[in-house]
């Protein structure tokens, strides 16, 4: 009984971990996620749904809409681009409306919904570029939060209870690490 009640919180706990916030609910149960299957053949995929993540490279207010192009980074189950993974293609995302420059502003990480729409032609640089175009529906920005982790556990193992002296505690080197995660 105990062990299926503690499965049975655990699993919840980990699909509440996973899920995706609102603004990033998909219509279909298998979105495409992965740009290159769109940046194969971006005439193939028209009309199929998408979810993708990255790095905003640039963005552009226009008279109704607002051009971001994204340098696509892979996500997790929760929708959150993964920053140690190998930034991909890049693509565009049309969003209705105007977003604020100053709050999607360059390399901020954003992963997006919506649907495949064709391509443009664009440039890099003087690089010649074809850019899979997606109309987004919805959209979420990410911050990066660095943790600083320090283990300095085994410096106080010398010295218990209240008559611990400074040269009991010691002042050895401290080992520590920064971990970066990403977060609404």
């Amino acid at each position: 009984m105990f062990r299926t009640l503690f499965l049975g919180l655990v699993t919840a706990f980990m699909v509440g971990c996973a899920s995706l916030p609102p603004s990033l609910q998909t219509t279909t149960d298998t979105p495409i996620t992965d740009v290159a299957v769109i940046a194969a053949d971006p005439e193939k995929q028209v009309g199929n749904e998408v979810l993708l993540g990255g790095v905003i490279a640039g963005i552009n207010n226009e008279a109704a809409r607002t051009r971001l192009e994204i340098v696509a980074l892979p996500i997790g189950g929760d929708g959150k681009p993964k920053l140690s993974a190998k930034p991909q293609h890049r693509y565009v995302a049309y969003v209705d409306g105007f977003l604020e420059p100053l709050e999607y502003n360059k390399g901020k990480l954003i992963t997006v919904v919506g649907r495949v729409s064709g391509q443009e032609q664009g440039s890099i640089g003087e690089y010649e570029y074809q850019f899979p175009v997606i109309k987004a529906s919805g959209n979420q920005l990410w911050k990066v939060k660095q943790e600083i982790w320090l283990d300095d556990f085994d410096r106080f193992h010398h010295c218990i209870g209240t008559r611990c002296s400074m040269k009991s505690i010691g002042y050895g080197p401290t080992r520590g690490e920064v971990w970066e995660r990403v977060t609404l």
